[in-house]
């Protein structure tokens, strides 16, 4: 059919559906693949930084609660393994829950409103985005789990 149309209509260009749908794919449309790149970098930044500052905010939190393990005669390294292990569960516990709630928002969105968005979950994504969970929790828990672990015992019991 289509070798008739391309031999009556010869001023036309005439194209298979397959051919048509090969020329809208990711590849053939200019600076997506790039501008795809720096949303992805745009939100591991932003994942990260967020992970980072709650970590920070929840070991500055327990500056008292470590003072206690420093008066009852913890070592800083005892009190760094116990922030970083809990810090780990929570980094683990969290990217589980994402895990969890992008099923949760796909079915949701299939629900309200059919046919309108497609959401793609990628498992070969989820131990990237666990990886980038576990770093920036690690790194927003050591500076200050260190601080508080060197800390004197009587100054982080007065600290309030």
């Amino acid at each position: 059919m289509i070798v008739e149309l391309k031999t009556k209509l010869k001023d036309y260009q005439i194209s298979s559906i397959e051919e048509f749908t090969s020329l809208i794919s990711v590849n053939n449309i200019p600076m997506l693949q790039e501008f795809i790149g720096v949303i992805i970098g745009v939100g591991v930044l932003v994942g990260f930084l967020v992970v980072f500052l709650s970590m920070y905010t929840a070991v500055l939190e327990r500056t008292r609660e470590i003072g206690i393990l420093k008066a009852l005669g913890a070592s800083p390294g005892y009190i760094l393994s116990i922030l970083m292990r809990e810090t780990t569960v929570l980094a683990v516990a969290g990217s589980a829950f994402g895990i969890a709630l992008s099923y949760g928002t796909r079915w949701l969105i299939r629900t309200v409103a059919p046919g309108s968005l497609i959401q793609a979950i990628v498992p070969e994504w989820w131990p990237i985005a666990a990886a980038v969970a576990l770093v920036g929790a690690w790194l927003g828990a050591a500076y200050p789990g260190m601080k508080a672990a060197r800390q004197d015992a009587i100054e982080a019991l007065a600290y309030e």
